[in-house]
């Protein structure tokens, strides 16, 4: 069974990646908004959808330009669709299913020739024939013709139903072949069902955007390899040398654990993708106390009010080592004392990528870790500026023989993404939650 202090260690790696999965993913967000690669993979996975390779046609261009579609970005296809030297095109990233179906059905019928009637509508045919009429209701002088609602809806359903097989046959139609059989299939599986069809090519069309929220992801998680390189070669953080330092030094992997705790707990209500919205200063003490107390609070006050303090437990520091005393003055809100440190108050928008890489990084520097190069004393983790040496002093050559495994371990620990790193912690967390009063504390033997 693991003890708490292979439990320690285990939190503070964890909470480690998590920090640094989150400066990945905020720039990942920056460059993922700068050259606009989600709107250049839903133009690419329309166009593999709609056009024919062999034969391009305009019909992209068409759905793009319709109403529907047109109104999601600012100006016209062939404007939005060109993209600068640095940056991505203009077009829309998302697409609702329902836009896109109801765009494409109005292009289908593009190819209806004007005045054609719909098959079995007749030559009378100037409104939907309803059912059970009857010969002499239908056309008799003076009787008013019997109309049901449902029935005139069905029979306008099924008169439009016949306009868009009678478009789509048309060989002319802006629809290429393959997508026109594709239509076709579908609205003959949904029958006289109009909205059964309708949900038939918005289901089409899902399908297809499932392929290219692959080509994103695939994408993306390389991007964050990548990244997560670049960033731990930038902190210097070895997973392997920091690994030795928490099993090594009790103090530091109880802070961090402490201050892993502290973070939970203060996201805990957070979103499935957390956001450094808080330093580690918790609502509730790091570690449970085995033997709690029955009184309301843990320090008694010299007040005579029976309303408790703000702060009756004391309030662990960003490195997670619990302060000497209760701040003399509470903030009414955690989450926004920690906005004021942590990033600095530059940051306008807590929500924005730049102030997430901020807060992530001022985190990490309050941590205590033995991450970075400003170590003077120790070759190993001191910047070696132009010395490529690589014979022990300490030059680029000897910190990748040193550092290069451990920094491939955290660049592939981040590239898991944070919201991974969130859960494990929680799940942690519960477990040493329950394994630390027990060690405290052991279970008396049976007298028997």
């Amino acid at each position: 069974m693991f003890n708490s202090g292979i439990l320690d260690v285990a939190i503070g790696l964890i909470f480690i990646y998590l920090l640094l999965s989150l400066i990945a993913s905020a720039a990942n967000e920056m460059i993922e908004r700068w050259l606009k690669n989600r709107a250049s993979d839903l133009e690419r996975g329309i166009r593999e959808l709609l056009e024919d390779a062999q034969d391009p046609s305009a019909v992209v261009q068409e759905l793009y330009d319709h109403p529907l579609v047109n109104s999601l970005f600012v100006g016209t296809f062939k404007e939005a669709s060109k993209a600068g030297r640095f940056s991505g095109t203009e077009l829309p990233s998302y697409i609702p299913a329902r836009n896109f179906a109801l765009a494409i059905w109005d292009l289908a019928l593009k190819g209806q020739p004007a005045g054609a009637a719909a098959p079995g509508a007749g030559a009378g045919a100037a409104g939907p024939a309803v059912p059970g009429a009857g010969g002499a209701g239908a056309g008799g002088a003076g009787v008013p013709p019997v109309t049901d609602p449902a029935a005139a809806a069905a029979a306008a359903a099924a008169a439009e139903i016949a306009k868009l097989r009678v478009a789509l046959a048309q060989p002319n139609s802006i629809v290429p072949e393959r997508v026109r059989t594709a239509l076709l299939a579908i609205i003959n599986q949904a029958g006289n069902d109009i909205n059964k069809a309708r949900e038939g090519i918005e289901d089409w069309f899902n399908s297809a955007m499932d392929r290219v929220s692959g080509w994103y992801k695939r994408r993306s998680q390389l991007i964050v390899f990548v990244i997560g390189f670049f960033v731990a070669f930038a902190v210097n953080a070895d997973s392997v040398l920091i690994a030795k330092r928490l099993a090594s030094d009790k103090s530091l992997r109880e802070s961090l654990a402490n201050a892993a705790d502290a973070y939970a707990r203060a996201n805990a209500s957070a979103t499935p993708s957390p956001t450094p919205a808080a330093t580690p200063t918790p609502k509730a003490t790091p570690t449970p106390s085995p033997t709690p107390k029955p009184t309301p609070s843990p320090t008694p006050k010299p007040t005579p009010s029976p309303t408790p303090s703000p702060t009756p437990s004391p309030t662990p520091t960003p490195s997670g080592s619990p302060a000497a005393s209760p701040s003399p003055s509470p903030s009414p809100t955690p989450d926004r004392a920690i906005v004021r440190s942590c990033p600095p108050p530059e940051c306008k928008d807590v929500d924005s990528p730049e102030c997430k890489l901020k807060r992530s990084l001022c985190e990490i520097e309050g941590l205590g870790l033995p991450i970075g190069w400003e170590y003077e004393g120790d070759a190993r983790r001191s910047w070696p500026g132009t010395n490529f040496k690589a014979d022990g002093s300490g030059g680029w050559g000897d910190q990748f023989y040193w550092h290069l495994l451990g920094w491939l371990i955290t660049a592939l620990a981040i590239s898991l993404g944070a919201p991974f790193w969130f859960d494990l912690l929680n799940k942690f967390i519960v477990v040493r939650s329950t394994v630390k009063p027990k060690e405290k504390s052991p279970e008396e033997p049976s007298k028997d």
